[in-house]
């Protein structure tokens, strides 16, 4: 036999090329040559950790220790051993032992910093990932391991920052490429992620979390066909990746494959039976985006209280695993259809509360004695949005800053001339997006007396922070008409106007009629584009509302207006985001007219969806807007009336079904304020005077109430 040195080289490059049984027989001639040759012992034992068996290479490694503690190399493998072995605490010791023989040991730092996060110690083993790094900066591992903890834990930057350099060391890793995609969708940065998720691609086409990655932006961009293109494409390569499911039920659940889409939840919760996410979008399906007959419409609350007593008892056999998911679905579209769905929003804030608590701190402290009250207004609309036009814009220029300090946490990622607005009014102004524990983190650095969210149900974050009692004093408003259903909310701020004697009983919240219809408004600055799409010599009814707005329900009542009017046409804007629900509501409403033996063709008119300019010209051409019945419109409204066009809206029993009524009361103009059905008709088919400038600026200007609003803030007990 050659010299044990050159054997024991020979057997080291046998190991390396693979040729591994070549290489044991080689070890064991060693050892029966010099049984105290350490080296070969130690490599005999990595050899059977790499074949899975831990134990065997547990007991070779101590023998190979036993010869020589010194070596750091020895302890370092025999602690991965152990964890293999599942002794996570003897591994621990081991990769100290590595480093009491050598600090510097960048792969003991490693393989340590894994198990501690391992065993859910994850501030410790960000140290030792940054340990490892201080020795060898280029390690691609730790700067992913060290990004995925700060992801994890909400540092996006820092995330980012780790991602960034990893990919830098190894830029044609698939699963780097991706982990930074990911990171940027966080921080709301959806060309950058796309570009990362197409280098990965380029590499490896067929990358399911690439893949899923481009679906979940196109998602974001209500790009829904392509998302759910994507999505699908996802799943033929990893037909077992649970989220690429979450992600096409999600975009399907805006389509109108409601079936498809719930199959698509469901395997989702089939493949990752502990999936929080799954088991919420799944629930959320059971509400229909747009019914087609009155039967499903009137189905809906009972099927999403089928949905939400199996998400009850999920939660209950899954501690834990819900609460992450709060917000990622919520059942906004629940509001759309016109039955009381009080009881189920408040069932359903019950359990979003008790969910996200099991899993997210919250910090408390008390409310302020003395100095100003620190406002805290959480929205992801801050900026050109009706959130923003018409309820948050007058509360932030007309609030009392002697009073009042404002911190503005907008979870949106878009920006334009109004955030910037917003940002100079606000004493603290933080811009999304950002995940939910950074901004938990962030309202906690700012202790606010106060938070405010007037649109709970339409933004993720706002969901999830809303869930949890992060103020001495919480408050909603109709940014979102219904009541949130949290037990976390304790005001919700509606107008006088808007409200019906026994509207308290549709809250959970104590309900706060401010003066008016309880929101401060300033017309904006108008620009109009001539519109000329209708015809001569007829009728033109506007119906400007989205069409899931429209429940099937009031068909009729179109068709019945379209029956006694003689020449007349109605009108509707193709929705921007949901094309397919114009559709559909055409092919309703001609149903609807067909059984009053009336042409559709003749009435029924859909037109390309339109800028503001030109929808201010599109109301100009019309005679009468007609108010959604289901679901009353008071931007829509406000717009028409300053462009003078009487409004006719059938005021229902709830808040979203008394927008409209709520503000051509306050211009005293009630002549289209109805209360029955036939009084709808009846008034659609009278003629209607234009409205006044001057008139439709008596919506505007109600700083009462403002003031209003801050009195109750400084009166709620804490």
């Amino acid at each position: 036999m050659q010299g044990v040195r050159e054997a024991f080289a020979t057997a080291v490059r046998l190991h390396q090329s693979g040729r591994l049984a070549e290489a044991e027989r080689l070890y064991r001639q060693i050892l029966q040559a010099d049984p105290r040759q350490c080296d070969a012992l130690h490599m005999l034992g990595v050899l059977a950790m790499q074949g899975g068996q831990n134990q065997a290479a547990v007991e070779l490694i101590r023998q190979a220790i036993a010869l020589n503690e010194r070596v750091p190399a020895f302890h370092n493998n025999l602690g991965n051993a152990l964890k293999g072995w599942g002794k996570p605490q003897e591994a621990l010791a081991a990769f100290g032992e590595a480093l009491r023989c050598a600090p510097d040991h960048a792969g003991a730092h490693y393989n340590l910093a894994v198990t501690l996060g391992d065993l859910g110690r994850v501030e410790e083993a960000r140290q030792s990932y940054r340990r490892a790094l201080a020795v060898q900066p280029a390690h691609a591992e730790a700067l992913q391991n060290l990004g995925n903890i700060a992801a994890a834990s909400g540092k996006m930057d820092e995330a980012l920052a780790a991602y960034r350099r990893s990919v830098a060391v190894r830029p044609n890793q698939p699963d780097a490429l991706c982990n930074l995609g990911n990171a940027l969708i966080l921080r709301g940065r959806n060309d950058e992620a796309a570009f990362w998720f197409e280098q990965v691609l380029a590499i490896q086409p067929g990358h399911g979390k690439s893949l899923c990655g481009l679906g979940i932006i196109k998602l974001r961009l209500s790009r829904i066909a392509e998302a759910a293109s994507f999505c699908r494409r996802a799943l033929v390569s990893e037909p077992g990746f649970a989220n690429s499911y979450v992600t096409l039920g999600t975009a399907l659940g805006e389509t109108e494959d409601h079936a498809e889409a719930a199959y698509a939840c469901q395997r989702a919760a089939l493949l990752e039976p502990g999936s929080g996410e799954a088991q919420l979008a799944l629930a959320i399906c059971a509400i229909p985006l747009a019914p087609s007959t009155e039967q499903e419409s009137l189905a809906a609350s009972d099927h999403f209280l089928e949905a939400l007593e199996r998400l009850e008892s999920w939660d209950a056999a899954h501690p834990g695993r819900l609460g992450d998911a709060i917000g990622t679905s919520q059942p906004f579209h629940l509001a759309y259809r016109p039955q009381d769905v009080t009881r189920l929003l408040i069932r359903y804030g019950a359990l979003a509360s008790r969910a996200i608590s099991t899993v997210r701190r919250a910090p408390s402290w008390q409310r302020r004695t003395a100095g100003r009250i620190r406002l805290g207004i959480v929205s992801g609309h801050v900026r050109a949005h009706p959130v923003w036009d018409i309820l948050l814009k007058g509360v932030v220029a007309h609030l009392d800053r002697d009073r009042f300090e404002i911190c503005l946490y907008h979870t949106g990622q878009t920006c334009d001339a109004e955030t910037e607005w917003a940002r100079g009014k606000a004493e603290h102004f933080v811009q999304g997006p950002m995940p939910v524990k950074s901004w938990l983190d962030r309202i906690a650095d700012d202790r606010p007396d106060i938070l405010f969210y007037p649109e709970i149900g339409m933004d993720p974050v706002g969901g999830a922070l809303a869930a949890l009692r992060l103020a001495p004093v919480q408050a909603a408003s109709w940014g979102h008409p219904v009541t949130s259903g949290l037990p976390t909310i304790d005001l919700y701020f509606s107008g006088d106007l808007l409200e019906g004697k026994e509207a308290d009983l549709h809250y959970r919240e104590k309900l706060i009629r401010l003066p008016g219809t309880g929101v401060c408004t300033e017309p904006a600055p108008i620009a109009v584009r001539a519109w000329e799409g209708a015809g001569q010599g007829v009728r033109k009814f506007a119906l400007c509302q989205q069409p899931l707005k429209f429940d099937p329900v009031h068909d009729r009542l179109l068709a019945r207006i379209a029956k006694q009017s003689g020449p007349c046409e109605f009108w509707l804007a193709k929705s921007k985001t949901h094309p397919w629900a114009s559709e559909r509501l055409m092919a309703r409403l001609s149903a609807a007219f067909s059984a009053e033996g009336l042409v559709p063709g003749r009435h029924l008119r859909l037109c390309s969806w339109m800028d503001r300019d030109e929808f201010n010209g599109f109301l100009d051409a019309m005679d009468v807007m007609l108010d959604c019945p289901a679901f009353s419109g008071y931007t829509t409204a406000w717009q028409a009336i300053h462009r003078g066009l009487p409004i006719v809206t059938l005021e229902g029993e709830f808040l979203r079904q008394r927008l409209a009524a709520g503000l051509l009361r306050q211009i005293g103009q009630t002549d289209g304020v109805c209360r029955s059905e036939d009084d709808y008709v009846e008034a659609a088919l009278k003629p209607h005077q234009r409205i006044a400038p001057e008139v439709a600026q008596l919506a505007n200007g109600n700083r009462a109430a403002v003031d209003a609003f801050a009195e109750s803030l400084i009166s709620a007990p804490s």
